[in-house]
This record gives structure tokens, sequence and C-alpha cells, in this order.
């Protein structure tokens, strides 16, 4: 992975708003942020493999779309999936900085080269 997204990745929880956050590598490994308590990594894992298992059969019909946000009483979960099978989660609080800038971020992700 590059030194580049690697910073970028570390830097989504200083986000205000921002509760958890999860990066699945094309090859399957998986990396999240959290609090350790409630969004625990193998929480983020688990979350990324099960979208990622959801999404396969929408990319190989080229159904997939851009993005999926869910929205809960207390957070919105968002997925942004890429071609090379990269994916990215971010759960955030309504109503802040880090809901604000959900597509910003998503637009960020797809842009950066992972290798």
């Amino acid at each position: 992975m590059k030194a580049d997204f690697k910073h970028w990745f570390a830097s989504l929880p200083a986000v205000p708003g921002m509760l958890a956050c999860g990066h699945r590598q094309p090859n399957g490994k998986c990396l999240g942020h959290g609090d350790d308590k409630i969004y625990t990594a193998e929480k983020i894992s688990r979350l990324l493999k099960q979208f990622a298992e959801l999404h396969e059969p929408l990319a190989a019909a080229e159904f997939s779309p851009r993005w999926t946000t869910w929205a809960f009483e207390y957070g919105l979960l968002r997925f942004v999936p890429r071609p090379d099978k990269g994916l990215l989660m971010l759960l955030v609080s309504p109503e802040t900085e880090a809901a604000r800038e959900l597509d910003r971020l998503a637009e960020e992700f797809l842009a950066r080269p992972l290798k």
C-alpha cells in the first residue's frame, strides 16, 4: 500500500464525528480504526467482508452503485467499492463534519492509488 494512502487513511479518525472507518484491500486484508469497545477491528473487518460478499454479484452484473449509504438513528454507514476490489467503510455520527464530508472522502478514496 502506498505511503500516501496509508497517511490519508490514518487521518480519517481525526475527522470530527467519525465513529469508525475500515479499508478492505483487494487481497481481502482489512484495516480498521474504531474505539476498540463498540467498533472493534474485528467488527469492522466482519462488516467489510459481509459487504464485499453482498457487492460481488452486483459488480459482476455491472449493476454496482458508486457507493452505498445506510442511515440509522445514530449514524450513517457508507461503503465505497473500487473496481480493483478495494473497499472503504465510513461510520459517522449524523449532522457532524464527518457526515457533511462523506462525499468528499468517498471521492478521495476512489481517486487515490493503493499501489
